[in-house]
């Protein structure tokens, strides 16, 4: 059946079909799932686990290690990293690609569950949670109120935090700054070893004496009654009246050993927002969250927070949802430019708006019936999809414009409209069947490659390759179908001044066109060695580092993230000072809308402001220059290291979102080995080198930090014998003596806003404690009291602030950021110089982050070209049952090429992974100019044409198709060249690839083109006339 001829003979019917797939690309289009990339969540699974008090050497022994060993089991786990860190183990397992996390994360907590009992007892329950440890946190708010700080800290912790906490999607929240209450016991250390007590016995006493306990239930004839006995302090001052039993079993008054007060707690914690007093909210999500969904649900969470508690003020400093929604609508908007420069331009080429909305109606038909395949597919609204819809403008009316400019021609020759539409598209039928074929095959092997650039790019892929079958069958059936009603009369375009202009331009083209073919044909040898001259010089610009590489594009998100980093062991007190300074450059910065900071906390020396800017609209620097502004500001700062991340949400599948902060950055080597002197010596020789030799490095840092002052007690263990006591009864002296005992909670407490209050047992003055004093520590042995320094030998030393370990080896990893120069340019002056270095035995090195991606990305993209070109081959040789046809036609990538990478010396751009795909894209466009030519002159040297003959007819009559379709395309693709709004940078590399290609390889392709296809023509000829010759000799 004749699908063209059924089109025209029953339009209303054709018109019903083509209507249903828009009604379900509707109804899909309200279904589809909004993110700003594809769901490129690699999984994670992190258990965390507290010790207080532990130094770091002490969690990497006591937590770390077994847990480790616990979780190694856990299926398709891809690698382990765990950091130590004072009080708080962390244990990230990275999984494979295809993993599930929720299965994971099942798994790994049964597995700790199961070694707990060996765990330290001081250290808190492991909580295991979905979330890649290095991710930036996806909301930031601050809480204000009029309220005091312990009263708004109370109450974001015990209330509001809980409230975000059961937004779908979220995963942990961390608070930073205000204070916590607590009943501080301090005890007088000299009183007590006096009265014979410990600081374990005197927090037992205060436990025991605090209980709310069942007795059971009385019953009568008529009632029942639960009894209970309630012995809860109701206050602090009722802590006063408990009694301690010594080692001598006399019971002494604790009001005679301590003094009991309710207080701010002793950790000083700093938050700030534009400088007022802050409680800061960071809200992270889950590893295998959708960025968007979580968002909004946490915006709902606040609402509800805004309207229960007006008397708080919620305010959201950063959500990367903002910059999604931004960036898609400015991916929306661009596509909806295409389309209107577009239809300008088929306007003028076609005469009048009947051709021109015969063309363009292929374009809403075809992308809103993607909708529903999108729909079917599982596929979201997100960059890529609209990146490939956007491309969709220029590659969908293709068809279609070769399709009617063929009806106008045979119109023009005198046919009637109906045989007009049907023999114009019979006769470009196997063209336009070339033309999509072509495009699934550049489209199908990216939509099908492995890992995350697979899952980067199957929806791109996809969605151009269901768009382009849409618009096919559009194109046989719809377009001829229109021009059969909208040329009824015939073909008589208007004869306005307008038209004559172009009717004059497109035949002087024609004629040019000839001239220049006739010459070119003439002069072939000189030709091709200019050519191949040429794209021999545009393709060694790469090489020679003339046009950078890097993974992705840096993309201006309007805001940045300062890490402050004091002198290991200086108080939070210096650490805020050095932000305070920050701060006050910052309020003197216009274009900065918010900043908010934090200092101190568990890490005292370290301190983080988020800046906020304005939309990009608003103001005329870019991020990368306000940033600049701050490091050199910072550069004055002695008292602390001051680092500057420009936020990049967009480097997909990148972790480190915190920027250059314990070896995170955009260029991170991790290096691991056994022996941790020779790990850091080889870590500060990497740092040396990055500072010293490498170009365009700025913020270089580590995730070793040396340094923390620490009291070190080494046990005699013949000593412990002697005096029968035990290492855990030492160990738990020690502790105590400097973090103070837990000894349970002030219940409902009044002061406190009826939340629950810690109580806290310390020795007095316990903060500024020296190793003498540490010595004259009480520990119960045998019913006597001893000192810690009769049994263990206490001095100053120094340990490291974290431990970093890879798959149960120590890691250090380097992090920077980069100033002016692609990642690709700075990994390999980086490779270089490592390999010159000596970094010492059993020491071993690798690139993480965007170094590994881009390589691993590239190779994969290569590969897919490759793979696209052979598929594209093969096609072409069914098509044409021929195997030098489509040989010829595969010309046209490398003289595209020329076009692509020369524009992106000119613009400024590096070759990127979406410059890359552009070339992809360009490679499947510019198929058609070659396809269209070679299909035309076969079909006139059926007809008995020579070679010559119908090369040259060819030209003339395919000219104006080819012109018609290079321009809508390059004129669609203008819009996303030139955008400079949020999100532009990715989409603007890819779109100046296929301008540059598609102008080169256009004019190349219709000069080159008939010299390589009369060259095999004459050939094949020859071989022909010598054939005859033989038989007639026999």
């Amino acid at each position: 059946m004749n699908i063209t001829r059924f089109s025209i003979s029953r339009p209303v019917g054709i018109s019903m079909i083509v209507a249903f797939f828009v009604v379900l690309g509707c109804y899909s289009y309200y279904r589809i799932g909004v993110e700003l990339l594809p769901a490129l969540n690699t999984p994670y699974v992190t258990v965390t686990v507290k010790y207080p008090g532990a130094s770091a050497e002490s969690v990497e022994q006591e937590i770390v290690k077994p847990v480790e060993d616990a979780v190694s089991g856990v299926s398709d786990v891809k690698k382990i990293t765990s950091t130590a860190s004072y009080e708080r183990a962390r244990i990230m397992l990275e999984l494979n690609f295809d993993a599930n996390a929720d299965t994971a994360a099942i798994d790994a907590t049964k597995k700790v569950e199961a070694i707990k009992n060996k765990l330290p007892d001081e250290a808190e329950s492991p909580v295991v949670i979905k979330r890649d440890i290095n991710a930036k946190p996806i909301v930031e708010l601050a809480v204000m109120s009029q309220h005091s700080l312990a009263d708004t800290y109370t109450m974001s912790d015990d209330v509001f935090q809980e409230v975000l906490q059961q937004a779908g999607g979220v995963s942990e929240i961390e608070l930073h700054g205000g204070r916590d209450k607590e009943v501080a016991i301090e005890v007088d250390r000299d009183k007590m070893a006096a009265y014979k007590l410990t600081l374990a016995k005197i927090a037992n006493a205060i436990k025991n004496e605090n209980q709310l306990l069942p007795s059971g239930s009385v019953y009568t004839e008529t009632t029942k009654s639960d009894v209970r006995v309630i012995a809860q302090y109701k206050k602090a001052a009722d802590i006063e009246k408990v009694q301690v039993q010594n080692a001598d079993g006399r019971m002494i008054p604790l009001t005679a050993v301590a003094t009991i007060r309710e207080q701010d707690a002793r950790i000083e914690r700093y938050g700030r927002l534009n400088g007022q007093d802050a409680i800061n909210v960071l809200v992270y999500k889950n590893s295998d969250a959708n960025v968007v969904e979580t968002a909004a649900n946490i915006m709902k969470s606040v609402e509800k927070l805004r309207r229960n508690y007006p008397d708080y003020q919620f305010v959201v400093v950063s959500n990367d949802a903002d910059y999604v929604q931004n960036s898609l609508h400015n991916t929306l908007g661009t596509l909806i430019e295409g389309l209107f420069t577009t239809g300008m331009v088929l306007f003028l080429f076609l005469r009048g708006w009947r051709s021109t909305a015969a063309v363009m109606i292929a374009i809403p038909t075809s992308l809103v019936s993607t909708f529903f395949v999108m729909y079917l597919a599982g596929f979201t609204f997100n960059m890529m999809s609209l990146m490939g819809m956007t491309l969709c403008v220029g590659i969908l009316v293709d068809d279609s414009i070769v399709v009617l400019e063929n009806i106008t021609r045979h119109l023009q020759m005198g046919e009637d409209p109906k045989l007009a539409a049907e023999n114009g598209r019979n006769e470009i039928g196997m063209a336009a069947i070339a033309i999509t074929l072509c495009d699934a095959a550049v489209f199908m092997p990216i939509a099908f490659m492995q890992g995350m650039t697979g899952q980067y790019f199957r929806q791109f892929g996809l969605t151009i390759v269901f768009a382009g079958f849409f618009s096919l069958f559009v194109s046989f059936t719809l377009t001829p179908m229109l021009s059969s009603r909208f040329f009824r009369a015939g073909y008589h375009p208007d004869k306005k001044k307008l038209w004559n202009f172009m009717d004059r331009m497109e035949n002087g083209a024609i004629d040019g066109y000839e001239r220049v073919l006739r010459w070119s044909l003439d002069h072939q040898k000189k030709l091709l060695a200019g050519i191949a001259a040429i794209f021999v010089g545009v393709i060694a610009m790469v090489p020679l580092g003339i046009i950078g590489t890097e993974y992705m594009p840096q993309t201006d998100e309007s805001s940045f993230t300062i890490n402050i980093q004091g002198q290991v062991g200086s108080s939070a007190e210096e650490t805020n000072r050095v932000t305070k300074r920050i701060e006050d450059r910052l309020a003197a910065i216009p274009e900065v809308k918010y900043y908010m900071s934090q200092a101190g906390g568990s890490t005292a020396y370290e301190g983080r402001i988020k800046v906020q800017l304005v939309d990009r609209q608003e103001r005329s620097r870019s991020v990368w220059q306000i940033a600049d502004d701050i490091r050199e500001f910072a550069a004055d700062i002695k008292e602390a290291d001051v680092r500057v991340a420009e936020t990049q949400t967009s480097v997909a599948g990148i972790s480190g979102g915190n920027g250059a902060n314990n070896g995170g950055g955009a260029l991170q080597i991790e290096l691991r080995g056994n022996n941790n002197e020779k790990l850091n010596a080889a870590a500060e020789l990497v740092m040396g080198i990055l500072r010293n030799d490498i170009k365009g490095v700025t913020d270089v840092n580590s995730s070793y930090i040396e340094g923390m002052p620490e009291l070190q007690l080494t046990v005699d263990r013949e000593k412990l014998k002697t005096y029968g006591t035990s290492l855990a009864d030492v160990d738990t002296a020690f502790s105590s003596a400097i973090s103070g005992i837990s000894a349970g909670e002030l219940k409902n407490d009044a002061l406190n806003r009826g939340q629950d209050t810690s109580i806290k047992v310390r020795f007095k003055g316990a903060d500024g404690y020296k190793a003498s004093d540490v010595s004259h520590v009480p520990i119960s042995a045998n019913g006597k009291l001893i000192y810690l320094g009769d049994v263990a030998e206490i001095k100053n030393g120094r340990g490291p602030v974290s431990i970093r370990r890879v798959d149960k080896q120590r890691s250090i990893q380097i992090g920077a950021n980069l100033s002016g120069r692609p990642i690709g340019d700075v990994s390999n002056d980086v490779k270089a110089a490592l390999k010159k270095a000596d970094l010492g035995d059993g020491i071993t090195y690798q690139f993480k982050g965007q170094a590994t991606r881009m390589d691993e990305t590239f190779s994969d993209l290569l590969s897919a070209l490759f793979l696209a070109l052979v598929l594209i081959y093969m096609l072409l040789a069914v098509l044409y049952e021929s195997i030098v046809t489509p040989f010829i036609r595969m010309f046209s990538l490398p003289l595209g090429l020329i076009g692509s990478i020369l524009l992106l010396f000119i613009t400024h751009n590096t070759l990127n992974l979406y410059s890359l795909i552009g070339i992809l894209v360009m490679d499947g466009i510019v198929a058609k100019n070659g396809t269209l030519l070679i299909d035309y002159t076969l079909t006139l040297m059926d007809q008995g044409r020579t070679a010559l003959e119908a090369v040259i007819e060819a030209g003339r009559v395919r000219l104006k198709p080819i012109f018609m379709t290079t321009i809508t395309m390059m004129v669609g693709m203008m819009p996303t060249a030139l955008a400079m709004t949020a999100g532009s940078e990715t989409r603007v590399s890819m779109a100046w690839v296929i301008i540059g290609g598609l102008l080169t390889s256009t004019v190349f392709t219709l000069l080159i083109i008939p010299i390589i296809f009369l060259f095999f023509a004459q050939k094949g000829q020859r071989k022909i006339e010598k054939g005859v010759a033989r038989e007639t000799a026999l």
